[in-house]
């Protein structure tokens, strides 16, 4: 007998970006995840409107316009679920979202000097502050 496919679960929460298959997370980005997601990211990460903005490359103007809509653009979508993914890895090697927030906003000499949060605006600078972490996690020197 065939296995029955349910469709996948939309991303609506900080939570579901963890948990959801691949499929619901593909699908939920290329619709555009919603606003309050956003919202979510940026209380956890203690962000300013300004500085939220910027880590999404939109305008504050656009961040507010958003948040009315209450839809992202798909490539909003991927730069959010790309800085939740960096913060939820570096609350895993930190064990604490405090300590994650932390790192993530001080320039690391191991970055160049870079503040990692910063340089992962773009997707090499957040694989190089995941393998940072992943150094970091395992003890592994610079």
């Amino acid at each position: 007998m065939p296995a029955s496919s349910a469709p996948p679960r939309p991303v609506e929460s900080f939570e579901d970006l963890q948990t959801a298959e691949l499929s619901g997370l593909l699908e939920s980005i290329d619709e555009g995840l919603p606003a309050g997601l956003m919202g979510e990211t940026q209380e956890r990460l203690a962000v300013g409107p300004e500085e939220m903005a910027s880590l999404l490359g939109i305008s504050v103007r656009t961040l507010k316009r958003r948040r009315e809509s209450g839809t992202l653009t798909p490539i909003e979508s991927e730069r959010l679920y790309r800085i939740a993914r960096l913060f939820r890895r570096a609350t895993s090697v930190f064990e604490s979202e405090e300590e994650a927030r932390s790192w993530l906003k001080r320039p690391q000499m191991r970055l160049g000097g870079e503040v990692p949060l910063e340089i992962a605006r773009l997707e090499p600078g957040a694989r190089e502050a995941e393998r940072l972490l992943g150094r970091i996690e395992y003890g592994i020197p610079a």
